[in-house]
Parts: structure tokens; sequence; C-alpha cells
């Protein structure tokens, strides 16, 4: 689970998720292969097509209960589901992107880059134990996640969760062979959930995520649910392409327009992303340094 006693290994934010696989943390996303996001819904106000969904993750208030739904084992498990125990502290968020793209590089519109590749190569013959080392020892996987753990120059990195605090974990929902899997790093083994029925997968899912909410209190409301999906981008000039094959100038047009759109949010994500994990404290410690020898600084405190 996430608790306060980070010292690495922190991601959260959907923003996040995105910019992985910027420059500074290379190869996480782009080389790792991010799957792409879901189908845009047209500006005619029409519902678009429902976007295939490679996984869910889902965090929650982390209680230590008890679970009695048995786990898979290594000999139990299909060949090739891909399960790792959690091995670092504050690593379950990347562990959960993880689980859902190791097991889904057959999906359509995804595809594997090297690092994961290699990873899961390397990886699936050996215990579960020894999967979340894999990851742990995975250079590039902990350059990308550590690149966006928040600057905490006050803080100890000695401080630990006490009884008081709210402790959060990730965990992964995602179709494989037909049935549905719980993946948390914390448990033995994976949850198999059962079979996908002629719906799909997803109400399978969401009938074990809704189990697990009702364990809360009526008042708890800290539960975030995403889903890890195509990118949008990629649909978008897929669906030019279409358009422009069939000599319609004007919804050409639309969808360069949306993806123009696209890449704006991706600017403004990759600018907050900077402001998130930027060290402004040298900053504002110069700054009240000039405040004070201009005699500013004691009359703000008081107006403050």
């Amino acid at each position: 689970p996430r608790a306060p006693n980070w010292p690495q290994w922190i991601v959260r934010g959907r923003r996040i998720g995105h910019d992985m696989d910027r420059p500074r943390a290379p190869k996480f996303g782009h080389d790792m292969n991010r799957p792409g996001a879901p189908t845009p819904r047209p500006r005619d106000g029409s519902r678009a097509p429902t976007p295939q969904v490679y996984g869910l993750v889902f965090l929650f208030k982390w209680t230590g209960e008890r679970d009695d739904r048995p786990c898979l084992d290594a000999d139990s498990a299909p060949p090739g589901l891909f399960f790792a125990k959690q091995v670092v502290n504050n690593a379950c968020a990347t562990q959960a992107i993880l689980g859902c793209l190791l097991n889904s590089a057959d999906a359509e519109g995804l595809e594997l880059g090297s690092t994961l590749g290699d990873l899961k190569t390397f990886s699936l013959e050996l215990p579960y134990d020894m999967r979340g080392l894999a990851i742990e020892n995975s250079e590039p996987i902990r350059t990308a996640h550590n690149a966006f753990a928040r600057p905490e120059p006050f803080v100890s990195e000695e401080k630990r969760a006490t009884k008081d605090d709210d402790v959060f974990h990730f965990i992964t929902y995602v179709p494989f062979g037909g049935r549905v899997y719980e993946l948390d790093g914390l448990k033995a083994g994976p949850v198999d959930l059962g079979e996908a029925g002629a719906a799909g997968w997803l109400p399978t899912a969401r009938a074990a995520i809704e189990a697990r909410i009702q364990k809360y209190a009526a008042s708890e409301i800290k539960f975030n649910l995403m889903a890890i999906v195509r990118d949008k981008r990629a649909a978008l000039a897929e669906r030019k392409a279409l358009l422009e094959a069939a000599g319609d100038a004007a919804g050409a047009a639309d969808a360069d327009a949306q993806l123009a759109d696209e890449a704006g949010k991706r600017a403004e994500w990759a600018a907050e992303n900077i402001r998130r994990h930027h060290n402004y404290v040298p900053f504002v410690v110069d700054l009240f340094k000039i405040l004070a020898e201009k005699g500013k600084l004691a009359g703000m405190v008081e107006d403050a």
C-alpha cells in the first residue's frame, strides 16, 4: 500500500500516467508502449462507441482486512498470466499498471515495447516474489516511477504510517483467457473472479469492485477507479485517415481539430507534471532572504 514513508517509488494522478512517456522518464511509456485511448465523442454530441478497456486500476483505503478468497499459485494459474508480489513500498500504483499491460500484450492496439517485453519474457517462469524483484531491479521502470516523486525536502525518510493515517492501495482487474482476474501484489497470488460473460468482462470486474466497496461504511468515499484504454490520438488518426480516403474533407478537418485539442491537453499535463515534481524550496528561501533584506518580511508576516 501507499503510506507516508516515501523516499522513492511514488506515482499518482491521471496526468502523471499519461506523461510517463516524456523524455525525463525514458522509455517508460513510449518505448514500453502505453496503450492508447478511447474513441472520441463526436462533436455533434452523439455518443461515441465504448472504447476497448485493457484493464481497470482500483484505488481504495487499505485496512488489512482478512480475505478468504483462494489465490492461484504458479502451478494453478493459467500459462502466461503475469502476477508479481509487491516487494517495494509505495510501488503498488506502478505495479498495478504493469499488471494490466503485461497481461494485455495480445490485445488489439497494444504492443509491448522492448523494456516490458524483455521483463515479461525474463520473469514469467520465476516465482511471484522473484517477479516483484525483477520489477524492482528494472532501471527504466524505477527511473520512470521516481521521475514523478514529489520533492519532500523537510520530511524525514524515516516517517512511517500510524494508526491514524489513511493508507491507500492500488489493485488491477484484467481479462485473460476468457476469465477475469484480480491482481493484488500484497496477496499470495491472483484471484480468479470467474468467466467473462456474454456482455464482456467488465460486469464481472464491477461486481468484485462493488463487493469490496460495500465492506466500508456508507460515508466512505475515498475510492478511485481508472481504466487503461487506447490513446485518443491513435483513434483520431485512424478516423482522419478513413475520412480522407472517403473524400470527406469536413470530417477530416474536424478530426484534425480534435487531434490539436488532444495535443493541447498533453502540453498542459506536461507543464503540470513539471510543476508537480519541481523543487521550489530554493526559490522560496531566496525570496524570503530578499524580502528580509529589504525589510518587508516582518510586515508581511504580521499582515498574514
